[in-house]
This record gives C-alpha cells, structure tokens and sequence, in this order.
C-alpha cells in the first residue's frame, strides 16, 4: 500500500528516515515551511525559508523516492518583526506554484515564542485566509494544547474561515485528537489527526478514533519535527487500523487517498 504523510517537516526528517519512510511505502509528503528560530524574524529571512524548502528539502525527498509538496504560509510560530506586507505581495505567486497545495500550517500557539499577541496572530490567520480564498487553495490550521484550547481554538478557526468565505472543503484542522475531531467534522471541514510521541497520540489512538467516526474527510500524519516524533507513524496507523477490522479501502482513504483528493495531489 502507498501512503501519504499528511504534515511532515522536512528539514527535521534526517536522511536514514527518510529511507526508512520510503521503505516503509510512504509515497508522498506534504511539507509545511518550519522556522524554529525561538524569535520573530525579518520577512526577508521568513521567504528564504518559503525557497529553501523547494530548493533543498524537496531534493532530498525525492532522492528516497519519495514525492514532496508544500504549505507554504507565514506561521504563528515564525513570524516577521516588521511589517508582513512584502510577504503578503509575494505570496500569491508562491501559491500558484504546481507544487503548493495549502497555506499552512497557520493559525493561534499561545505558546508561541515569536509572537505571544495573540491578536497579532489572529491577524496573520485573517490575512492568510483571505488569500488562500482569492487563491481556490486549502488552508491547514494548527489546532494547540490543553483540550479546552484546542476546542476553543478549532471554533474560531472554523467561524473566521466561513466570515470570510473560505469553503468548508478547503479547510482543514491539524492535530486533531478526540478533543476536536467531530466539531472540524461536523462543520463540513476535514481533519489531520498528528501521530506522534511528544503529543501522547499513537497508531492505536489514532485508530480507535477513526473507527469512531468514520474514514471520510479524516487524514494521517507523523508532524515529524524537532520534538519527539515518529516518521512511520502514518503506516504504523495502518496497521493499528487492521488489527481492529478496518477494511483495505478504509485504511488506504486514511493512509493515502483522502489527503490525496483533499489537497488535490
């Protein structure tokens, strides 16, 4: 079975993993940009990043044969410490690009080191939604810890990509866990469920969740990153999903072809 990983960090997937990834079937990776700088930074530095995903990370995957797309999108956790408007310019253009599936990951981190107004960050979210409807794209929303933030978090996202336009189908809720899982459902969004050590979700989590409320709209991913993460976690759901009686298919809308259709690979 080919899988996709739904959300993961390329600069922070070492080669050996990468491999392993491939080995493992993992076909296609989805990979937001990833500043983990600990301060806000200039735009200038924030597009350089945008390009150093493309003309480096992206070769790495694809030398494990492995096929890479973008988010691409100014993060609640790297953000510029001056004006973004030269960022906001330029972005449509990176969205046009073949590659680029998504703004994201965006949306509000409270534990955020680069910027801990959270209006300013709400601001960066209102900002981007606007673009990604002018742009037909889908927007990936990072959804924080504890479960009461993460409830009341994915709500606001919810309500400001329907103040604004954005479709429910190009909408999507990251990190979700039995917390936020049926509210991003049941408002027509889909959701990512992140499995991955540091966040205390298994494969078998994540499988006991999907069982739960069904296989449509529901993707996997590891987030691999620099804090505790498993670059097997999406086929390690796919067996967890198997040992409780999922059928192929299921496992393979999950796994692979939901992120597929959703992200329009």
């Amino acid at each position: 079975m080919n899988y996709t990983d739904a959300h993961a960090h390329l600069d922070d997937i070492t080669w050996e993993n990468l491999e392993q990834m491939s080995l493992c079937g993992i076909r296609r990776i989805i990979a937001p940009v990833h500043l983990a700088a600990g301060k806000a930074v200039s735009c200038e530095t924030i597009r350089e990043v945008w390009d150093y995903l493309f003309d480096v990370q992206f070769g790495r995957a694809k030398n494990s044969g492995i096929e890479p797309y973008a988010m691409i999108g100014i993060s609640m956790v790297s953000t510029p410490r001056e004006d973004p408007a030269p960022l906001y310019a330029v972005l449509p253009e990176y969205l046009k690009r073949p590659e680029v599936v998504a703004i994201g990951e965006i949306g509000i981190e409270p534990a955020s080191k680069t910027c801990t107004d959270l209006k300013q960050q709400e601001a960066f979210v209102r900002d981007q939604v606007a673009l990604a409807k002018q742009a037909d794209i889908c927007v990936d929303f990072h959804t924080p810890f504890p479960p009461e933030a993460k409830r009341e978090y994915t709500q606001m996202m919810l309500d400001i990509s329907r103040e604004i336009g954005l479709p429910m189908s190009k909408v999507i809720i990251d990190h979700c866990t039995d917390a936020n899982l049926g509210l991003a459902l049941d408002a027509g969004a889909s959701a990512a469920i992140s499995v991955q050590p540091w966040r205390g979700v298994t494969g078998e989590t994540a499988a006991d969740l999907i069982m739960a409320h069904g296989f449509e709209r529901i993707m996997v991913d590891s987030d691999c990153s620099g804090l505790p993460s498993d670059p097997l976690a999406v086929p390690k759901t796919a067996r967890a999903l198997r040992k409780k009686g999922a059928s192929e298919a299921h496992i393979a809308d999950v796994c692979g072809m939901n992120s597929q259709r959703i992200y329009g690979l």
